[in-house]
């Protein structure tokens, strides 16, 4: 489980994103330190003691929910651990395409930012309900690859 800092203070900008007015944060001590390590290598904003966050100013889309599905699961249901991985992911899209980049310690980074994502949704106030927790997390570990590698 974690805690995250706040809730989210975000400025919509059509068609579809959100900047983030204040730093959002979530800190889970469910990751180990070579888990850690690896996010990390890759340029996302943890502390050793497992704190990521968002900076102030950051562009999110909170969850990329197709309107379709919204009836089951919306946005706003994720909202706080989706502005989490973003940040994650907007990293992993980055080291993706430097000339650092190890496709195994992408692949593992990649696992562990949904890995962030279930914890945050887990720890998330009100609750969530347990298909759409795992709906989420299951669709980004199923098809996060494109937008985890995709040029920016």
């Amino acid at each position: 489980m974690g805690k995250f800092n706040d809730k989210i203070s975000a400025e919509f900008t059509p068609p579809k994103t959100w900047v983030l007015n204040r730093a959002l944060s979530f800190h889970t001590e469910d990751l180990t330190e070579s888990e850690i390590e690896c996010l990390m290598e890759v340029g996302a904003n943890i502390n050793e003691a497992g704190k990521v966050t968002c900076k102030k100013d950051m562009v999110t889309d909170l969850a990329s929910v197709p309107r379709i599905v919204w009836n089951v699961i919306a946005p706003w249901d994720v909202a706080r651990a989706a502005v989490i991985h973003d940040h994650l992911y907007a990293t992993l899209r980055k080291y993706y395409h430097s000339e650092e980049m190890d496709k195994e310690t992408w692949k593992k980074a990649r696992a562990l930012s949904d890995k962030v994502f279930l914890l945050g949704m887990n720890s998330a106030e009100p609750s969530i309900l347990g298909f759409k927790k795992y709906s989420a997390y299951w669709s980004v570990r199923l098809f996060g690859w494109g937008p985890a590698s995709a040029k920016e």
